[in-house]
């Protein structure tokens, strides 16, 4: 670990030193030696420091052990270093060695006397010095600069903080030497060596004279603040991982398919698709097989029709996408009018179609956005749903309404006070204004008497507005297909849906205006959220400030965003993988995916509606009812005892299920001559990707060599070449492993 010429070195100028003071003390003592003659003392040489022997270097601290070499010495002779006794380890012709004892830093002198009197001191011919010590490392440049953690990527400059440091110090991360700039006495500054790998390793100080000091896995390097491409492979680790975070889970087969395409075919696989026909018109079926919803149906069969398409859509990454939209334009169906609850079909249709590409289509024949987030802003404006939900049916000229100004700005695209002021939601309000509650009477558009929404142009406020200090006549980005003219609200002919925008408003929406003149803000604002979604919590500027580039470089197309994120070496990073708490939906649906249950063999009605009483009634948590505007809760508020308690309760329900429809079991059952009791729950534990410690893995394979037999625990003689056994044992594992901790973790 230490330089060779360096030490040899300090050897050489050691050994002149010790030559002139050794000669200057010989003799009769001329130069203060008190000495019969009869003893010399020719060289000092101490052994066990860690850099070799430096002599005559020894440490304040004393414990070195140290040779003395030289001529006269007699058994039982005492050494004295100052006026200090050193413990006299043992004694040879020409040569004594001794332990130095503690000592305060400088020159001391050594004193050797024989048994029978003869004595000798030779002053200044041992140096004691302070060993360096260290207490702490510093981040000084880099993402973590100046924070109490220390992970780094490498690169950064890093300040090593302890006691008695000298100029010439040399410095080790993980055993290799790296460049270090003395500064003073307590401090030392280097630039971080990069790691291919994500470790913590230990930092070693090492002054001139060889003494040394460890600070023990000092530096942990970390993956989580790089978006370069992961190259290290596609274990069934990370497939698993990228289906928690990208798909709701996934069974065996399909993992075992990810990890033989590699991690660039499956990203592609997940984001590049054609809608599933197949899935939308079997969700259809809550409705009773009618077409998409009419004005009768309840906010309960809306969410039992896409209950089943989270669960059973073969393009998972489409509703795991839809579900963020809805987290993040979060909002509920509760309180709504009956014959509006058909809005919400239409506004989870549209964040179902975000991901799809514009030749595409979902099932109420709307194409899709292409990953388009302008696009995807100025139709929520517009979107039943939310016009309702936050009152812009009642905001019109005159009268306007600030609702969804502020929350465009507040929660959709910039963040709380980021870029706005309050005049600049007011102003807003005023081009957020023309829509109305209407019905078609006369039955010539909708075949029934529907409630819709409506644009008139009489309710909108055409004036010039300032807002971020611009001033034009803004209004809606696009209106179609909601025009109607002004005429009679009764006459059919009066509707025109080719009309997309208010003439009126000649210089834009609201939208355009946005991230037009608060570009950085926008795309940080909704990079940030999805780096949090997809990621993990609370990332770094140095992860989301790219990602914010590319996204304006990409005229606002999520989609090389997202890819980048699913590829990069942050997504697959330690702080990712098993990063976050899942939700009570996230829980639910990533074990029917994973274990593919089906609560019905058959029956998409009595799926989709088992799921969503459970969901509603006992957890709490449900699709198209987030608590407010703000979107449900994140981390550790989803592990309460009695959320816990009804998990429980879930995967008991949903493994009965596995009772009552046999073959549902097999595909999570390990091959013929792998089913021994040890290998049945590591691979049960596998797919449901929780890492079981010792002694719950313990625990398990208990459980599979026992049973209860009248309250107590007796052997159980169980047979891996036994199907009943096996299917057994693997209901039983599933319960019990799916409760552990990791369990819960996402």
């Amino acid at each position: 670990m230490h330089s060779r010429s360096i030490r040899a070195g300090y050897v050489l100028a050691l050994a002149c030193l010790l030559s002139c003071m050794l000669c200057a003390c010989g003799g009769g003592g001329d130069s203060g030696a008190s000495s019969t003659g009869l003893i010399d003392l020719t060289s000092v040489q101490v052994t066990t420091q860690a850099g070799g022997p430096l002599a005559p270097f020894g440490s304040t601290a004393g414990g070195d052990e140290v040779k003395l070499h030289g001529r006269g010495f007699s058994t039982g002779a005492d050494v004295l270093f100052g006026n200090v006794v050193a413990s006299v380890k043992r004694v040879i012709t020409g040569e004594i060695t001794v332990t130095a004892p503690a000592s305060r830093e400088g020159l001391t002198s050594i004193t050797i006397t024989n048994p029978n009197g003869d004595s000798a001191t030779f002053p200044d011919v041992f140096r004691y010095i302070a060993p360096p010590g260290v207490t702490r490392l510093n981040i000084i440049t880099g993402p973590t600069a100046g924070e109490d953690r220390v992970p780094i990527a490498g690169g950064e400059t890093l300040e090593i903080e302890g006691t008695n440091f000298k100029n010439g110090l040399q410095l080790f991360v993980n055993g290799s030497r790296v460049t270090a700039t003395f500064v003073d006495e307590r401090h030392a500054r280097f630039r971080a060596p990069a790691s291919p790998s994500e470790a913590s390793v230990d930092v070693q100080v090492t002054n001139p004279e060889g003494l040394m000091a460890v600070l023990p896995l000092a530096v942990r390097y970390t993956q989580e603040f790089s978006l370069a491409v992961e190259t290290g492979g596609f274990p069934e680790r990370h497939a698993r991982h990228l289906f928690r975070r990208a798909a709701f889970g996934a069974t065996p087969a399909r993992i075992a398919q990810a990890v033989s395409d590699g991690l660039s075919t499956t990203v592609g696989g997940l984001m590049g698709f054609s809608n599933d026909d197949t899935v939308e018109d079997a969700a259809l079926a809550v409705y009773g097989g009618n077409p998409p919803p009419r004005d009768s149906l309840s906010s309960r069969l809306n969410r039992r029709w896409w209950i089943h398409m989270l669960i059973k859509n073969s393009n998972p990454f489409q509703e795991r996408l839809a579900w963020f939209l809805h987290d993040h334009f979060a909002t509920s169906d509760a309180g709504f009018a009956v014959d509006a609850n058909w809005f919400f079909y239409k506004q989870v249709q549209l964040f179902r179609r975000f991901s799809l590409a514009t030749s595409d289509a979902t099932g109420d024949g709307a194409t899709g956005l292409a990953y388009n987030w302008r696009d995807m802003l100025i139709a929520v404006a517009k979107d039943r749903a939310m016009l309702e939900w936050l009152d812009g049916r009642v905001s019109r000229v005159g009268r306007p309404n600030e609702n969804f100004a502020r929350e465009l700005w507040e929660l959709f695209t910039l963040g709380e006070g980021n870029g706005y002021t309050e005049e600049d939601i007011q102003e807003a309000a005023k081009a957020f204004t023309g829509f109305e509650w209407w019905r078609d009477r006369a039955h010539t558009i909708y075949a029934d008497d529907r409630l819709d929404m409506r644009y008139r142009s009489g309710r909108h406020d055409a004036s010039e507005k300032t807002i971020f200090g611009v001033t034009g006549r803004f209004g809606y980005d696009s209106i179609g297909p909601l025009y109607w003219k002004e005429a009679d609200g009764a006459n059919a002919a009066d509707y025109d849906a080719a009309v997309d925008t208010d003439t009126r408003d000649t210089d834009g929406g609201i939208v355009a205006l946005t991230l037009r003149e608060r570009p950085d803000q926008a795309a940080m604002f909704i990079c940030r959220k999805l780096a949090d979604f997809f990621l993990y919590d609370d990332p770094h500027d140095v992860v989301v400030k790219p990602l914010a580039d590319q996204l304006i470089a990409s005229n606002w197309n999520l989609e090389p965003v997202l890819r980048r994120m699913l590829l990069s070496r942050a997504m697959y990073s330690n702080r990712a993988i098993k990063g976050k708490v899942r939700n009570h939906v996230e829980f639910v649906f990533d074990f029917m995916r994973t274990a593919n249950v089906d609560l019905h063999p058959t029956s998409v009605v009595i799926n989709a509606s088992r799921v969503e009483t459970r969901l509603q009634q006992n957890l709490g948590q449900v699709p198209l009812q987030p608590p407010d505007v703000n979107g449900w809760p994140t981390g550790t508020a989803w592990l309460s005892s009695q959320g816990m308690l009804e998990r429980v309760n879930f995967i008991t329900y949903a493994i009965d299920q596995l009772d009552d429809f046999d073959l549902q079991i097999v595909p999570l059952i390990p091959p013929a001559g792998q089913r021994g009791a040890t290998q049945l729950v590591d691979h049960l534990a596998k797919i449901l990707d929780v890492q079981l410690s010792g002694s719950a893995r313990a625990k398990a394979i208990a459980y599979v060599t026992t049973q209860e037999s009248n309250g107590t625990t007796v052997p159980f003689a169980y047979n891996p070449s036994n199907d009943e056994h096996v299917k057994m044992k693997t209901r039983g594992l599933l319960f019990l492993i799916a409760q552990y901790h990791s369990g819960h973790q996402n």
